[in-house]
């Protein structure tokens, strides 16, 4: 989602929209995902859980959840996505612009004077024209705010001056701020007193933006409250302080930079020597080289992302430089940067480079716990990376590996030229990469010229890329592709599963006529009926409903339920007894009601009966045990055969009419008191 919430963003910077995150995710990874997925509009943090204070104040149940929320605070949609996401906040942005345009008209001179401030400041449709008229407003605080909203719309007139002043000290934060940034960029020294003054404010806004005016300003006065927010704790600040003593600059922002500089340790010493090469300390950017290997990785990090904001100084080879560091994001900077170069050498680097990551990252591939994270160091590189994978996936001995590389290359599918690198993949010279290449195009392309190679592969001995061509198959509605995946039914049992799964989702006369020739089979013939109910196709509905009445192999005998009986009475007994499951023996009744009263049979393909714990019975034959007796119910326990032994399934309660009209197999003789509290103590006894 970060790609679209950025460029949703970035489209309505000038609107009157907010975006703000919650996350619930350890402080450590907020932070790296923060960085690396250049989230700069403002999030909070939730306590690193998914039950966060926040999250429970909103009964937040998934995630993520969306909310959008209109200017009056009033929840309007949730959960939508995408293009919706993108309507629905147009909608009530459109709405909100109304409520402005109304708001104009109010007698409350601070509604009026807001309203008028915010139309200049989100450039509503004749903002000049309306605003410009509330300058004669007889309140002052209308016509400080409508000279704000006006300056906003572009460079502010000196008419407008001795107003924008007056703003600074408005109530409104956001009138403030803004008051203080348009003074700065119209070069308006007489108001120099009042940002130095803004530079101790306690809100943030209006302090970054005295920040902003200062420099603008070139204000001198200012360094000694700019280089005391040198060391505030928010980062941000102590950034926008250090870079406005470099655009003040002269003798006495160079000389407090230097004093920082001073400092070897000084944790924003990146960004001090930046800003002491932009102020004409052309010397300082040969720091940069030291900069670049410094054991600290939040610093190379923080000064390979600095380079481009050195105009004037030769930065190629410094990112060069960064291009063999340790650090997989410093890398990627520059290897960013270097790749629009058309320099020969710096092509030569970047490709021997590229060549070592991926050699790096090939063993995590292989490893189940690294691979998703190694998959998206990979993808986040850019599609440089799929020749390389190509040919690595064809020397790949491993199954894991091999999958790891498709995987990464399945990231990449959007662009253009990673389809290119799979076309002349189906012409390799190695077999397996034939396969692949065969198995990632179908995503993208249902391309009849596949059917041949991943029909191949299906009945290969490449046993991941068996399960995966067999999907694939799926998506193809040709003879030969249903002639393969009736192949594959033979090969094993696990492939046959998928294949009938593959059958079913194409969906025509043919593969019903496989699945129906399937019905018979005591392994895949239950599998085959239930994708046989799921297809449309007309084929699929002449074979019926499969039979109530199970066949004689399937049936089971007297001795079944005798021994189905003593299981779920053991099962009661303990469960009773506090050593099963808690709950069942309020069920069941009484303690000492523990011995079974009888014993009915539901054959697979019959009526499907609720189930809380699995899924439905329909394809199951299971022995009903009835232990009592509710109301117009009868309490029983299901039963069901695995591995030759009978477990239970489910308890339920159902309807008498309906136990009635399953077969009887074994009556049992009318349930004895048995006292079982003797048995209990006992079996605990033992167990210790």
């Amino acid at each position: 989602m970060y790609p679209h919430e950025r460029s949703l963003v970035k489209r309505l910077a000038n609107q009157p929209f907010v975006l703000i995150g919650i996350n619930s995710d350890p402080k450590a990874r907020l932070r790296t995902a923060m960085k690396s997925n250049n989230i700069t509009w403002r999030s909070f943090w939730d306590g690193g859980k998914t039950g966060g204070p926040i999250a429970s104040a909103w009964g937040v149940r998934s995630w993520p959840t969306i909310y959008v929320v209109d200017d009056r605070g009033v929840i309007r949609y949730k959960n939508v996505r995408g293009p919706k996401m993108d309507d629905a906040v147009d909608t009530l942005l459109k709405k909100a612009t109304v409520t402005l345009a109304e708001n104009l008209k109010s007698d409350d001179p601070l509604v009026r004077g807001l309203a008028a401030y915010r139309m200049g400041k989100y450039g509503a449709k004749d903002a000049r024209t309306v605003v410009s008229g509330l300058l004669k407003d007889e309140a002052d605080v209308v016509r400080q705010r409508a000279a704000v909203g006006l300056a906003l719309l572009g460079k502010p007139d000196k008419s407008l001056l001795p107003l924008l002043r007056k703003a600074v000290a408005d109530k409104d934060a956001g009138v403030q701020a803004d008051s203080l940034v348009t003074l700065g960029q119209a070069g308006d020294r007489e108001s120099i007193g009042l940002v130095v003054e803004a530079l101790s404010a306690k809100n943030a806004d209006v302090r970054k933006a005295a920040i902003t005016s200062a420099g603008d300003l070139k204000a001198a006065e200012a360094v000694e409250a700019l280089s005391g927010l040198t060391a505030n704790k928010d980062m941000t600040v102590a950034r926008a302080a250090i870079a406005a003593l470099g655009r003040v600059g002269g003798k006495e922002g160079s000389a407090a930079l230097k004093t920082l500089a001073a400092k070897p340790d000084h944790p924003a010493r990146v960004w001090i020597t930046a800003a002491l090469f932009l102020s004409g300390d052309k010397a300082s950017g040969k720091a940069f080289e030291g900069l670049l290997v410094d054991d600290d990785v939040k610093i190379r990090r923080d000064a390979v992302s600095a380079l481009v904001s050195l105009k004037g100084l030769e930065t190629q080879p410094l990112y060069l430089q960064a291009l063999k560091d340790k650090d997989a994001s410093v890398r990627k900077v520059a290897r960013d940067v270097l790749k629009k170069s058309k320099d020969p050498g710096v092509q030569k680097a970047l490709g021997e480079t590229l060549a070592l990551e991926v050699d790096d990252l090939l063993p995590k591939l292989r490893n189940r716990q690294t691979v998703s994270a190694a998959s998206s160091q990979l993808v986040s590189m850019g599609v440089d990376v799929v020749p390389l994978l190509m040919e690595r996936l064809g020397t790949e001995k491993t199954a894991a590996g091999q999958d790891g590389i498709a995987r990464t290359i399945f990231g990449l599918r959007s662009n253009k030229s990673v389809t290119t690198a799979l076309r002349a993949g189906l012409k390799s010279k190695v077999h397996v990469v034939q396969g692949w290449s065969a198995f990632l195009l179908h995503f993208t392309s249902q391309d009849s010229t596949l059917v041949p190679t991943l029909a191949e592969f299906a009945k290969s001995d490449f046993k991941l890329l068996n399960s995966h061509s067999v999907r694939a198959l799926g998506r193809f509605k040709s003879k030969q592709a249903t002639d393969a995946l009736a192949a594959s039914i033979k090969k094993s049992t696990l492939l046959a599963n998928t294949a009938i799964l593959s059958l079913q989702r194409q969906d025509t006369p043919a593969a019903a006529q496989v699945l129906g020739s399937l019905l018979k089979d005591p392994k895949v013939g239950p599998r085959a009926a239930s994708a046989l109910k799921r297809m449309k196709t007309p084929e699929a509905k002449k074979f019926g409903k499969p039979s109530s009445t199970p066949s004689a192999s399937s049936a089971p005998s007297i001795k079944d339920a005798q021994a189905a009986k003593a299981a779920a009475e053991t099962f009661v007994e303990l469960s009773q007894g506090g050593l099963g499951l808690k709950g069942v023996g309020k069920a069941l009744g009484k303690p000492e009601e523990t011995k079974a009263t009888e014993v009915r049979f539901h054959a697979a393909g019959g009526k499907k009966l609720p189930s809380r714990f699995g899924p439905p019975l329909g394809n199951q034959n299971a022995l009903l045990v009835k232990f009592r007796s509710v109301k117009d119910n009868v309490v029983v326990v299901v039963m069901t055969k695995n591995r030759g032994k009978y477990g239970w399934w489910d308890v339920l309660s159902i309807p008498k009419a309906d136990f009635a009209k399953l077969k009887r197999l074994l009556p049992a003789s009318p349930a004895k008191g048995v006292k079982v509290r003797k048995g209990l103590k006992a079996r605990k006894r033992a167990a210790r």
